[in-house]
């Protein structure tokens, strides 16, 4: 069996979701599995590998959207169970849902039964695309998308010691029926010794319509028995429109984590 996560969880789009002398520079599609000097860009890979397939079972979602100063002008709070189909995918359900401390569950459930029934509509024309946790730099199965960089800094990071490395990941998106290459460019620390993601941070290449600045974090934890898993999400940055210019950022935590279930299992 294939241990990979495609948890697709497209109703989260509401939320909106240094190198100096002495680094090396290392290309995944050149040197196999992302080998670095240290090993430890290898064992990230064997981590991700050997915890793909957890998936979160609830997920919450804690968006603002920010005034000139930076404070905070409009504050959504959102709650999903996720539920697995069986297939490699899964069926999100909103639980909660609060618009400035207002429960508007009610209404949001109603919007998401028709978003779902656009998206799957727009599915079937391939004009949507959907986040997935498979889709990341420490995949395996995806090296020959990425480039890595080690550089010699470390940083201490949840009592870690972690060091830097820089990383470019290719990927796409297809909308209105035509590929579009997107490209995460950002920073990845590993815990030093083990190899352990502790921290992914980047922006993407070319940024969404409207977004001028756009800084994602992913924060992973490792649990008691050894379980690497994704903690957070962050986002923060900047739009707008004509003479509209906002600031926003948003907090996506994953918890009751689960293990996929393989196909026919699913009760």
């Amino acid at each position: 069996m294939k241990k990979s996560t495609i948890l697709s969880i497209t109703a989260l789009a509401i939320a909106f979701i240094a190198a100096a002398a002495g680094t090396t520079i290392l290309t995944a599609a050149e040197d196999g599995a992302g080998a670095d000097p240290l090993g430890l860009w290898q064992k990230a890979l064997a981590v991700f590998q050997k915890n793909s397939d957890w998936f979160p079972g609830k997920v919450s979602v804690l968006s603002e959207v920010l005034d000139r100063k930076g404070r905070s002008d409009s504050i959504t709070q959102l709650v999903f169970n996720i539920v697995p189909d069986g297939q490699g995918k899964a069926r999100t359900e909103l639980l909660q849902a609060f618009k400035n401390g207002k429960d508007v569950s009610a209404e949001m459930k109603k919007k998401l039964e028709v978003s779902e029934a656009q998206d799957e509509k727009a599915a079937n024309k391939k004009d949507a695309y959907s986040v997935s946790l498979d889709e990341n730099p420490f995949n395996p199965d995806k090296q020959q998308q990425v480039t890595v960089q080690a550089t010699p800094e470390k940083q201490l990071l949840f009592e870690k010691t972690c060091q830097r490395f820089d990383f470019s990941f290719q990927t796409e998106i297809v909308q209105k029926n035509k590929k579009e290459n997107l490209t995460w460019k950002g920073k990845a620390w590993l815990e030093e010794g083990s190899g352990i993601p502790v921290k992914l941070e980047f922006s993407f290449e070319p940024l969404p319509k409207h977004v001028y600045s756009l800084w994602t974090i992913y924060l992973y934890e490792t649990t008691d028995s050894g379980d690497w898993l994704l903690k957070e999400i962050k986002v923060q940055g900047h739009g707008g429109f004509l003479f509209i210019k906002k600031g926003f950022r948003s907090t996506t935590g994953f918890s009751d984590y689960r293990r996929q279930p393989q196909k026919g299992d699913e009760k």
